[in-house]
C-alpha cells in the first residue's frame, strides 16, 4: 500500500513566513494527486516535506503505514522527479538510468533487465548509448522518468517537471505521464501552477493558496462546482467571467441585478440557500461557454438576454473569444462561442446568460463561499 496521509501539517520558515498552514490531505493507493496553484501557495514546500527535503514544523506524512517525519528522503522508498531533469552530463542514457540501482548495489543481470524495461516503455531503447546533451528536452526528461521508473518506489513525486518544454512537448509528456502512470499502478503526486496539465493528468486535483487547501475533488467537479471564488477564478481558460451586483429574491424566484447594469433571471437550483443570502455586495460567476450570441443560439429556458458591446474577438481557430463590455461590468465578459458567429469590434448584440450553470458567491474576497453548492457538498470528494 502506498497511500499518503497528510495530518496539520505546517511549515514555518526562521524569518516568520509560514508557507504551508495546517493542511490535512490522503492521497489515496495508485491515485495521481495534482497540487495545483499559483506562485508561492505552498505546493512545492508540501511535495518536499513528503519527499524529505523539507523539515516538517508541526504534523505528521505517512507513506503507506509508516510516519516519515524523521525518516531520511533515501529511506522514504519514493522517487523524485525534478524541473531541471537533474542528469549526470557525463553519463550515458543507460548509466544515468542505472545509477540509483548501482548505489544500491543490486545485481547488473537485475540492473540490465529494469533498464530494458524502463527503456522500452519510455521509448529510449535507441537512446541507451547517448549523453544527455544529445537528446532533446523531451528525451531528457523521459531519462529521468526512467531513472524513478527502474527503482520501482512506492510514490513517484514530480515538481513542475514539464515547465521547461514547449506546448507541443508538453502535450506529449502529458499522454505519456498518464499512460506511464495506468501501467505503474503507482502512486503519483504532481506539482503544477499549469491547470492544463492539472485538469488532463490528475485523478483528483488539489487547488492551493495562502498554505492552505481550498479544495480536493476530481477535476470535473472542481470545474463545476467551484468551492469558492478563488478556485472558481483559478480553473478554467479563459477564466470565470465576474459580476458584481445584488442578490434579489422573491418567493421561488431570483434575480441578479448587476450594479448600474441589466437584472439577470437565475435559472438555477438550490434557491432557498440563493434566497437565504439575498442582499448587495454578491458576485455573479458565468463561465465563457455559458455565454452565447443570441443571434445565433435559440434562448434556452434557463438564459437570460442582456446587451453589449464587442470590444475584442481572438479567434482560435475551431472557436473564438470575444471581449464584451456589458453595463455595470467592471471588466470586459469572455464569451466563447464558435468561429462560424460572424461578428466585429464596435457591434452592439445580444447575449445569452445562462444562469442554470452560473454561481453566486457571497463577496469579491477570494474565499468567499459559493452559495449554490449542492445541499452537503463535501470539499474533499
Amino acid at each position: 500500500m502506498a497511500d499518503i496521509l497528510i495530518s496539520k501539517l505546517v511549515k514555518l520558515y526562521d524569518n516568520g513566513y509560514t508557507a504551508v498552514k495546517g493542511i490535512d490531505l490522503h492521497i489515496r493507493d495508485k491515485e495521481f494527486m495534482v497540487l495545483v496553484g499559483p506562485s508561492g501557495c505552498g505546493k512545492t514546500t508540501t511535495l518536499r516535506m513528503i519527499a524529505g527535503l523539507e523539515d516538517i514544523s508541526e504534523g505528521e506524512i505517512r507513506i503507506g503505514e509508516r510516519v516519515v517525519n524523521a525518516v531520511e528522503p533515501k529511506d522514504r522508498d519514493i522517487a523524485m522527479v525534478f524541473q531541471n531533469y537533474a542528469l549526470y552530463p557525463h553519463m550515458t542514457v543507460y548509466e544515468n538510468m542505472a545509477y540509483g540501482l548501482k548505489l544500491r548495489q543490486v545485481p547488473k543481470a537485475e540492473i540490465d533487465a529494469k533498464v530494458a524495461e524502463a527503456a522500452r516503455m519510455l521509448a529510449l531503447e535507441s537512446q541507451l548509448a547517448k549523453l544527455p546533451k544529445a537528446l532533446s528536452g523531451g528525451q531528457r526528461q523521459r531519462v529521468a522518468l526512467g531513472r524513478a521508473v527502474v527503482r520501482q518506489p512506492k510514490a513517484f513525486l514530480f515538481d513542475e517537471p514539464l515547465s521547461n518544454l514547449d506546448a507541443k512537448l508538453r502535450g506529449e509528456m502529458r499522454f505519456e505521464l498518464k499512460t506511464l502512470q495506468q501501467r505503474l499502478q503507482t502512486t503519483m503526486v504532481y506539482v503544477t501552477h499549469d491547470q492544463i496539465e492539472a485538469m488532463t493528468l490528475g485523478d483528483r486535483i488539489t487547488v492551493m493558496s495562502v498554505g492552505e487547501i481550498q479544495q480536493v475533488a476530481q477535476p470535473t467537479v472542481v470545474y463545476d462546482f467551484p468551492y469558492n471564488r478563488f478556485v472558481a477564478g483559478f480553473i478554467g481558460t479563459p477564466v470565470m467571467n465576474f459580476l458584481d451586483g445584488t442578490l434579489r429574491a422573491e418567493g421561488d424566484a431570483c434575480a441578479f441585478a448587476i450594479d448600474g447594469g441589466a437584472s439577470v433571471g437565475l435559472h438555477m437550483q438550490h434557491r432557498q440557500a440563493l434566497a437565504a443570502a439575498a442582499g448587495p455586495g454578491r458576485v455573479l460567476g458565468v463561465r465563457p461557454e455559458h455565454l452565447s450570441h443570441a443571434g445565433y443560439t435559440p434562448t434556452a429556458p434557463s438564459a437570460t438576454r442582456i446587451d453589449a458591446d464587442i470590444a475584442v474577438i481572438e479567434n482560435m481557430g475551431d472557436h473564438q473569444y470575444v471581449y464584451l463590455k456589458v453595463a455595470g461590468a467592471a471588466e470586459p465578459l469572455v464569451m466563447k462561442c464558435s468561429s462560424h458567429h460572424r461578428c466585429a469590434a464596435g457591434e452592439r448584440i445580444q447575449i445569452n446568460v445562462d444562469t442554470a450553470f452560473a454561481h453566486v458567491f457571497l463577496d469579491g474576497t477570494d474565499h468567499a463561499p459559493n452559495l449554490t453548492l449542492p445541499p452537503g457538498f463535501a470539499q474533499q470528494q
